[in-house]
């Protein structure tokens, strides 16, 4: 019967620790509903009482005046069982490392007590290589890295409480290039990092077509009860394929052709435009490169940035609009030296 009784308290004190928020302080009563929903018939004297036990024993914080409100500390490390073993905290700790200049500051805050914890498997394992791999391995990019634009914490937090729970969010936001706000109802979507720029992609009111939204143009948003709505068979991966987030000039794809200098063959090779890309050698030794693409300004930019060593011969459409770019800039450098 003790034993029951033992393995009763063991299960509810597990299921207490295990819906325990590392960010928002939750009340008994919350607790009370959580056990409640697993099948555990408990007052709310008995929740108390579970959550001061278990505060001697865990970093639990709690409200100073009225016993009601608990989190986890702020410097608390994860908690799980199985224990996070070194391979997972190596993945953790090159997180850390290698992405934290690309996650908004409040994944990071979520990510901080695995952080932590992840620092400390892999100090006890100071002999072997996993300690030493983050020292091993660097990331770096060609392109130029701009800094990201500043996004409010609490705007970010109600953006993905909405896409998690999926709830309606009430916006004011600016359009590129003005400063008038603008209010809306949105249905949250998706969220599309785009280098250091991150997109909310949403319908707003009861409107079925997809828009973007750059977060650090939301200049506030509330979370609403409401369950927001989604258009029957939207994928966001599919949405992103067809080419959205390109700036997107046709729906249709284009039969791309354009001639690299030799020099660019091999990097064409090892780093294909696309599945359907084809190469052929030409009698004047250029390559030409044949796929069919979407014709995004993404497409452009990237014709562009092989300056002289590439021209494009088919489709005349984008042919004429790279020409006209290179003309512009020609004549500004012609100003310039004059």
């Amino acid at each position: 019967m003790g034993s029951n009784k033992n393995y009763e308290s063991l299960k509810r004190q597990w299921t207490l620790l295990n819906n325990m928020s590392h960010r928002i302080k939750r009340g008994t009563k919350h607790f009370q509903d959580v056990l409640q929903g697993a099948g555990h018939d408990v007052s709310l004297r008995t929740v108390q009482r579970d959550l001061k036990e278990l505060s001697r024993h865990f970093p639990l914080q709690c409200d100073e005046e009225r016993i009601s409100g608990w989190k986890w500390m702020d410097n608390a490390p994860s908690f799980g069982v199985p224990g996070m073993d070194p391979h997972a905290a190596l993945a953790f700790k090159m997180v850390d490392l290698h992405l934290s200049n690309m996650l908004p500051g409040a994944c990071l805050h979520f990510l901080k007590p695995y952080s932590k914890r992840a620092g400390a498997v892999l100090s006890e394992q100071n002999r072997g290589g996993l300690a030493k791999w983050p020292k091993k391995i660097a990331r770096i990019s060609r392109h130029l890295t701009l800094e990201p634009p500043e996004v409010n914490s609490f705007i970010l937090s109600n953006v993905y409480d909405g896409l998690l729970l999926e709830r309606q969010i009430d916006i004011t936001y600016c359009n590129r290039g003005s400063e008038d706000a603008q209010e809306g109802r949105i249905h949250p979507l998706g969220l599309v990092f785009v280098d250091n720029i991150a997109y909310l992609v949403c319908t707003f009111w009861d409107y079925e077509d997809i828009r973007q939204i750059a977060l650090h143009r939301i200049k506030a948003a509330q979370l609403l009860e409401y369950s927001s709505e989604r258009p029957e068979e939207f994928d966001l991966q599919r949405y992103i394929d067809k080419g959205n987030f390109g700036f997107l000039q046709s729906e249709e794809t284009i039969p791309l052709k354009c001639l690299f200098d030799s020099s660019i063959a091999r990097h064409l090779e090892e780093s294909p435009i696309n599945g359907s890309q084809r190469l052929t050698l030409q009698e004047d030794g250029r390559v030409l490169l044949e796929a069919d693409v979407h014709d995004t300004s993404q497409l452009q930019w990237w014709i562009l940035g092989f300056g002289s060593q590439v021209e494009v011969a088919e489709p005349t459409s984008l042919r004429d609009k790279i020409a006209k770019t290179c003309r512009e800039m020609n004549e500004k450098y012609e100003t310039d030296n004059n």
